[in-house]
């Protein structure tokens, strides 16, 4: 007359032997891809990530410690600026629109996002994708990243400009 443990178990999963309980059908969830072609996050408010992958146009990718991010710049007219201190100091900018428009009701990529450490990769869109974007998508043309020592000025780094890292 008594159940086993196991037939217990997965009655209960599928609501079987709970009066008013229909069985109800799981979806999986989207993958990170099919959210945001810009970029994926962790989907728990309170998951963090420990990383940050940045994925180039052209295959290559780069990733940063969320532990070593400094400092960060959004001006909507120019881009995300992100600096990455570890043995040298790593600039990344990511250029595109709507950097920081909510995707999906759950998170943008910079207050929500990178912010809260929940961004886990982010990635150069080509220009099919480009163009296939709705107005008010996330977009991201270009990611540029650079290196130097600490101790040294940023130099010659054009895109830098924008967002004047030296005291004048």
């Amino acid at each position: 007359m008594s159940d086993s443990l196991e037939a217990l178990r997965s009655r209960a999963k599928v609501g079987i032997g709970r009066p008013g309980v229909e069985p109800v059908a799981v979806e999986e969830p989207v993958s990170d891809e099919e959210c945001c072609t810009a970029f994926g996050f962790r989907r728990g408010i309170h998951d963090r990530a420990l990383t940050i992958e940045f994925r180039l146009a052209d295959g290559n990718c780069r990733a940063f410690p969320f532990s070593w991010l400094g400092p960060m710049t959004y001006n909507p007219s120019a881009g995300l600026l992100l600096q990455f201190v570890g043995d040298r100091v790593h600039w990344v900018f990511i250029e595109g629109s709507n950097l920081n428009t909510t995707v999906n009701g759950a998170v943008s990529l910079f207050d929500s996002g990178i912010l809260r450490h929940r961004i886990t990769w982010v990635r150069e869109m080509n220009r099919a994708e480009i163009s296939r974007a709705k107005p008010g998508e996330v977009v991201i043309d270009r990611i540029r990243i650079a290196a130097q020592k600490p101790d040294d000025e940023p130099k010659g780094i054009a895109w830098l400009e924008p967002f004047k890292l030296t005291e004048e």
